[in-house]
């Protein structure tokens, strides 16, 4: 992950990229967008790459890996970016694709010497209900 190194099993902080990771954070609370708080930053990064920065909670810490940033920054950061997101309705985009629980399976009238052909078989008769 950005920001550590991982040596002899274990997690520690690559201080250089702990620097640009508390940079970006810092600049994204002050105001900068995404982009530019990693540019501003000393580094070329997508807005994906730096929302995926700002939503890792393992830089405040965890068992494994040290903190490089504190819980209020991380708060104050992703306080930010939510309220950004809701003004431009962008977290109401993505929808989840319907989870279906009831299945049904027709009797199997086949029978395939192969039995990759007969778990083909058998797949194709599961039907989902709505």
């Amino acid at each position: 992950m950005y920001g550590y190194k991982i040596i002899n099993g274990k997690a520690v902080i690559d201080e250089q990229e702990a620097g640009i990771i508390i940079s970006i954070f810092n600049g994204y609370i002050s105001g900068l967008s995404m982009k530019a708080a990693a540019a501003n930053a000393g580094v070329l990064m997508q807005h994906s790459a730096v929302k995926r920065i700002l939503m890792q909670d393992a830089y405040i810490g965890t068992d494994y890996y040290p903190a490089i940033i504190s819980r209020e920054t991380f708060a104050k950061a992703n306080g930010r970016r939510l309220h950004r997101a809701n003004q431009h309705g962008s977290e109401k985009r993505y929808t989840a694709p319907p989870i279906h629980k009831a299945f049904e399976l027709a009797a199997a009238e086949t029978h395939f010497d192969d039995p990759a052909e007969q778990a083909e078989y058998i797949y194709s008769l599961i039907e989902v209900k709505t």
